[in-house]
């Protein structure tokens, strides 16, 4: 080992060290009771959006004030609760539900993107990866329109990958990962309750098998090969949004497939081949209810009959239970380290039906129906360009666009652009290759004639 490899390992270590001591975010308290009175289809405030994201867009029916009481009986009236209003455009939720200004809507971890001519140890917990990113608004750079301040997005986003192989035989693999991390916005655009504050992000338990299906042979051995995996995780809700909203946890399950196929082959400098990943991803979201709900939030309010009651609801719209996520990533090596990654992909979102009901009131029932929207699209365009220094940290700078596929205004947004696209950089840190550099342990010996491509990066 060289004295320079020993230097960066300390680097990579102590910014490590420096990011880690950060104090997670307090709880937060409760909010003083609120007097206002309670009906069918009255939002108060939600809980801050996701950076970046579109503002709700207004349409709720103001509440009606407490009426004091009568000196008289009067004959009640009788409500009639108003049809609720189309949803608006809500900010796109990942499996992780982290409410972060960092780009991480695709389900796929470190242990996803390590591919088997790119592993640089032979160490079982390898693929084991610490991130630093930091992302911020297009409109930050000038880049695009001018929007809003609330949508002028800075900040950093710090994630722990540990990833452990329970089966590593050369074409068939099982692993263990998770992801632990936490967030802080560098800008005041309202996303948090206290300027720059720290907040955890929902922790996720993943389980992932795969296997090799097919490789070429013969003059093109390894040029041309075919891998299935299968992917299960759960994401528990350790963030704010997510532990004062309800929720309970989040199951996600769903294949892949990679395809590599041969550009200019293994010993060409560049452009040796292009990787493509299908991946097909169903989540469930297990919830106290089917609105978001706060049991420590007793808000007093008043019933269409006119009497006071404690309500516990946050939204007057149905939430998100399940969401199907179709992607594309493309992978391509540019010149010897140099890689270009390119991702599509598709977030179909599902609400259940509120459908219709009756309130109960001191002279019967008042009927309501809710007609609000139960399929809500989104959609996602990510480019990057990466490159490793010294096989230790790869370094990723990248665009990308996640948004509501129809914007405030009722037209379908723009897939390459919009207002919610970011500029990010992730600094990545590969523990498993710090640990063999120093130790000397778990070293892979390279492959003779073959090109070693950098690690994809997870969006």
């Amino acid at each position: 080992m060289t004295f320079r490899s020993l230097l960066v390992a300390a680097g990579v270590l102590g910014s490590i060290s420096v990011a880690s001591a950060q104090t997670p975010p307090a709880p937060p308290t409760a909010p003083p009771v609120d007097p206002t009175p309670l009906q069918p289809t009255e939002q108060p405030a939600a809980p801050p959006a996701a950076p970046g994201a579109p503002a709700a867009a207004p349409g709720a029916p103001a509440a009606v004030p407490a009426a004091a009481p009568p000196t008289e009986p009067a004959p009640p009236a009788q409500p009639q609760p108003p049809a609720e209003p189309p949803s608006p455009p809500e900010p796109p939720r990942p499996d992780a539900a982290a409410v972060s200004p960092v780009v991480q809507w695709n389900q796929a971890t470190a242990a996803d993107a390590v591919q088997e001519e790119d592993e640089e140890t032979t160490l079982r917990w390898r693929g084991t990866s610490f991130t630093w990113n930091q992302a911020g608004s297009t409109t930050l750079f000038g880049v695009g329109g001018e929007y809003t301040p609330d949508i002028q997005v800075y900040g950093w986003d710090f994630t722990l990958r540990p990833n452990y192989y329970l089966l590593d035989r050369p074409k068939e693999k099982v692993s263990l990962s998770a992801e632990i991390g936490w967030l802080v916005e560098l800008t005041n655009s309202d996303t948090t309750a206290t300027y720059r504050e720290p907040q955890l992000k929902d922790m996720s338990l993943g389980a992932r098998y795969s296997r090799a299906l097919w490789e070429s042979g013969g003059a093109n051995k390894g040029e041309y090969k075919t891998d299935a995996a299968m992917r299960l995780r759960v994401i528990l809700p350790t963030s704010p949004q997510s532990w004062n909203s309800g929720d309970y946890f989040t199951v996600s399950v769903g294949p892949q497939v990679i395809q590599k196929i041969k550009l200019l082959g293994s010993k060409a400098d560049g452009l040796n081949h292009v990787t493509a990943t299908l991946g097909v991803t169903y989540a469930h979201l297990f919830s106290r209810s089917i609105m978001r709900v706060n049991p420590d939030i007793r808000r007093l309010r008043q019933n269409p009959s006119g009497e006071s009651e404690l309500d516990e609801q946050l939204s007057g719209y149905a939430q998100v239970l399940n969401r199907l996520t179709t992607s594309l990533d493309l992978d391509v090596p540019l010149y010897k380290d140099l890689s270009l990654g390119a991702s599509f992909g598709l977030l179909s979102r599902f609400k259940p039906e509120l459908g219709e009901g009756c309130i109960e009131i001191s002279t019967g029932c008042a009927p309501y129906r809710f007609d609000g929207a139960t399929y809500l699209p989104n959609t996602a365009f990510d480019i990057n360009v990466s490159y490793p220094v010294y096989e230790v940290v790869d370094l990723t700078l990248g665009y990308n666009n996640t948004t509501a596929q129809l914007g405030e205004d009722g037209q379908r947004r723009n897939f390459f652009y919009s207002p919610d696209a970011q500029f990010y950089l992730d600094i990545n840190a590969n523990l498993d290759v710090i640990y063999s550099k120093v130790t000397g342990r778990g070293k892979k010996a390279e492959k003779a004639g073959t090109a070693s491509a950098p690690r994809r990066q997870a969006l």
